[in-house]
């Protein structure tokens, strides 16, 4: 549950390991935004656990691609918490951090997206 928490907040976008999230769409979301915008499995993972220190422009893109194909985000950046929680419903722990992250914002709609997504991690 843990891992479809963090890519549903990235992504709202979805991990128990990111690579291979439990939805087959999701999965397919993570990997055509990936290839993309130029990111590694590798990289994608390490973002989603953490561990990446100096996170790319084209991560951040593929951030928001997976979100805005979720309809978490709109492609303006515009982050929408309501359909975000939709995709975790009856997780009260996954809206409480939804709640403490959707004002999370930055310079472009990629960097939007990173910031809420790194959010939501951080309250996996």
């Amino acid at each position: 549950m843990k891992s479809f928490i963090a890519v549903a907040l990235v992504l709202v976008s979805s991990v128990a390991v990111m690579c291979n999230p439990p939805n087959p769409e999701l999965r397919k979301y993570i990997e055509d935004c990936n290839k993309e915008h130029s990111v590694s499995p590798k990289d994608f993972h390490e973002f989603m656990e953490g561990k990446l220190s100096s996170p790319s422009e084209n991560l951040k893109c593929a951030t928001h691609c997976v979100m805005v194909k979720q309809g978490s985000m709109d492609e303006a950046g515009a982050f929408k918490p309501d359909v975000a929680k939709t995709n975790m419903p009856n997780d009260d722990k996954f809206a409480a951090a939804v709640e403490a992250c959707k004002d999370q914002s930055g310079s472009s709609p990629c960097e939007t997206a990173f910031k809420i997504s790194q959010c939501l991690i951080s309250h996996k």
